[in-house]
């Protein structure tokens, strides 16, 4: 997404670097969120790479560099084969470690297999995962390659191995509405949407599910963005214009740019334009309206970017009820910068992060992430329970504060994978999927 943020170049030295980290320390001396503190004299390093890491604040986290000719071979397996994972530790066997599939993206390879979430596994190409071979089995799975999980299953506190998975890459696409579902009790309705993405290709299924629900005469809803790493801004400003009694000129996000750059309130009409995704008329998004009296989001350490973004913006008009873990602390937006000059003499895109994100009230500041309402831990419970369940921890309590659920059903499994708490979390490809996904992106922004 892209293009120029409206700022003029101000106090751009130029050195005697070669011309194309030169251009990259152009760049950022305009653009940048924390441009002041760019270093004065930076090492011209070995790669472009290297050199604009060398250039970021020690705040910053998320922003990166593409280069066309550096050559990447890992993606991960979600990627591949539309599956993410955890590795666990083991009470009962010291320095094994244990998968648990977490997600399966419908019509992905993993899901044509018959893989579930909450299947377990435990060697991939035989090789046997332990604290030793982790960040080998890790690397197989990043790399596409035929593959073969070693399945297993609990049976009285000890994994027994069940039989073999081959997997082979597929093309897939997602669509990241998974499942929608209403929950009736004492007369009361509350709708439920797994949502993984925030993919403008895709608005139209999302607003449709949020409309199926309204219709079904739900009074609160939850948003499950357990693993949504973000995506388009724009999206997150329709599903917001949904949910709250708005109008089109009223505040849904604000831009906080270097001194460069200054302030932006954009409004939700402005923020639906920013992409050329379908419906971008706020009174489509009006006429969809269903106003919940509660919005509750479930989330995890791997919720990131637009769905954090989605969450603050839509305190300031609704009740927001946030379940689950910490967020991963995404509060910052970028645009790609690219070598406009014709001809380019810069064959690369810079993604530095641009502004800071606030609601319509200026609050924001969430770089350690969105502290949950209620803490709640969905390896508390193994196997893990499938979307939708309500057995499943994280919508277990949000049944039970909307009054669905009369008292918490969940009973704690007896299976201890760890000695001192239920479970130890080592590795999880999901929250590795937020980290590398990009920030939110900003197409253009007028000032």
């Amino acid at each position: 997404m892209i293009t120029a943020l409206s700022c003029k170049k101000e106090n751009v030295v130029s050195g005697n670097l070669p011309a194309s980290r030169q251009w990259i320390l152009d760049s950022m001396q305009v653009y940048y969120y924390w441009n002041e503190t760019l270093p004065k004299d930076p090492s011209e390093n070995n790669s472009v790479t290297s050199f604009f890491k060398g250039l970021l604040n020690s705040a910053d986290r998320f922003s990166y560099l593409d280069d066309p000719d550096e050559i990447k071979t890992e993606y991960s397996s979600f990627g591949y084969y539309g599956f993410d994972y955890a590795l666990l530790t083991s009470a009962t066997a010291p320095g094994t470690l244990t998968a648990t599939v977490t997600l399966v993206v419908p019509g992905s390879a993993a899901d044509k297999a018959g893989l579930k979430r909450g299947d377990f596994f435990n060697a991939v190409n035989d090789i046997v995962i332990n604290n030793t071979t982790s960040s080998e089995v890790q690397h197989i799975l990043k790399q596409g390659g035929n593959i073969k999980l070693q399945l297993a299953r609990l049976n009285a506190g000890t994994f027994i191995n069940t039989g073999t998975l081959t997997l082979s890459a597929l093309y897939f696409t997602e669509q990241p509405v998974y499942l929608t579902k209403t929950f009736s009790s004492a007369g009361k309705k509350t709708g439920y949407v797994f949502y993984d993405a925030f993919n403008g290709v895709f608005d139209r299924n999302m607003l449709d599910s949020l409309q199926k629900l309204g219709s079904a005469g739900i009074s609160n809803l939850i948003i499950d963005l357990r693993y949504n790493p973000g995506g388009d801004v724009s999206s997150a400003a329709k599903i917001a214009g949904v949910l709250t009694p708005t109008e089109a000129s009223q505040t849904f996000v604000i831009y906080q740019a270097n001194k460069n750059g200054g302030r932006s309130n954009r409004t939700f009409q402005q923020t639906m334009l920013e992409n050329d995704y379908q419906p971008q008329l706020f009174s489509e998004i009006k006429s969809r309206r269903i106003s919940p009296e509660k919005i509750i989001v479930l989330t995890t350490a791997a919720t990131a970017s637009s769905a954090e973004l989605l969450i603050n913006t839509l305190k300031p008009y609704a009740s927001v009820i946030q379940i689950g873990q910490t967020t991963i602390g995404k509060d910052m937006a970028s645009f790609a910068i690219a070598d406009e000059r014709k001809p380019a003499l810069v064959n690369l895109v810079l993604h530095p992060l641009v502004f800071k994100l606030y609601d319509a009230n200026g609050n924001g500041d969430y770089s350690s992430g969105l502290v949950p309402d209620y803490q709640v831990d969905e390896f508390s419970e193994l196997p893990l329970k499938q979307f939708g369940d309500p057995a499943d921890p994280l919508l277990n309590k949000a049944l039970t504060l909307t009054g669905n659920l009369t008292t918490a059903t969940v009973t704690k499994n007896k299976i201890a994978l760890n000695a001192t708490t239920n479970t130890t979390l080592t590795y999880h490809s999901a929250l590795e999927r937020a980290v590398h996904a990009a920030p939110v992106s900003v197409r253009h922004v007028k000032r």
